[in-house]
């Protein structure tokens, strides 16, 4: 079935539950209704006095006003003038820089300062020993054998 006679069976098939669930709901308003009531007349007369009280809109009087301790027209507009000129800075220095087309000679050239730079000898390991040094810290690492039970 499609179209609609399966829209017509499925509404058939759920319409009842949905209905009894509508009036459920519609029951449990009314049982709120005469639970509230029901409820401490001095309670009732304290939220109600908090309403009326809260009731009014407030007035511009009760409003903030405004702060006076932001920048001036004038110092916005330095600030952005200082900031593009920084900017034109920048930009001109990034075009003075060469351009990076040759990216095996970079690489040449950054693998030539890294191994300029001194490193110790305690430092270095050969690929065995690190294996080494793995398996010892592995062996350290495993539980002992489980205590037998008398």
């Amino acid at each position: 079935m499609t179209g609609p006679e399966m829209n017509a069976s499925a509404l058939k098939k759920t319409g009842a539950p949905i209905a009894a669930a509508a009036l459920m709901a519609l029951g449990g308003c009314e049982t709120a209704l005469d639970t509230a009531e029901s409820a401490d007349p001095a309670e009732t007369a304290r939220i109600a006095e908090i309403v009326n009280a809260n009731r009014a809109y407030p007035r511009w009087e009760d409003f903030p006003s405004v702060g006076t301790d932001g920048p001036t027209p004038g110092e916005v507009r330095a600030e952005v003038a200082a900031l593009r000129a920084d900017g034109a800075a920048l930009q001109a220095r990034m075009a003075a820089l060469p351009p990076v087309d040759d990216a095996t000679g970079l690489e040449a050239d950054v693998r030539a300062r890294v191994e300029a730079v001194p490193v110790s000898p305690d430092t270095q390991r050969t690929r065995e020993q690190l294996d080494a040094f793995a398996r010892d810290l592995r062996e350290r690492a495993r539980p002992p054998a489980p205590i037998p039970r008398r």
